[in-house]
C-alpha cells in the first residue's frame, strides 16, 4: 500500500524513483534537476561533475547543477 502511494507522488514527467520517496538518498533529482531534500551541500567539485556526466546524469544530485551545459 505504500509503494502505490509513493508512485502518486512521483513527478509525472520524470521516470526517477526519488520523487516519491520519504526520505530519498540524494538532494537533487539527476534526472530532471527537482529539489528533493531541503539538507545543504557542503562543496560540489568538477571532479565529481566530471563523475557525474560519466553516470550519465543530467544534474548534479548534490548540488542541483546542470551537467549537460557547456562549462
Amino acid at each position: 500500500m505504500i509503494g502505490a502511494k509513493n508512485m502518486s507522488i512521483q513527478k509525472k514527467d520524470c521516470r526517477n524513483m526519488n520523487h516519491g520517496r520519504t526520505n530519498p538518498p540524494v538532494r537533487f533529482c539527476p534526472n530532471c534537476g527537482e529539489k528533493l531534500k531541503s539538507a545543504s551541500v557542503g562543496s560540489c567539485d568538477e571532479e565529481k561533475h566530471r563523475s557525474r556526466r560519466k553516470d550519465r546524469n543530467h544534474f548534479c544530485h548534490d548540488c542541483g547543477k546542470d551537467l549537460t551545459k557547456a562549462f
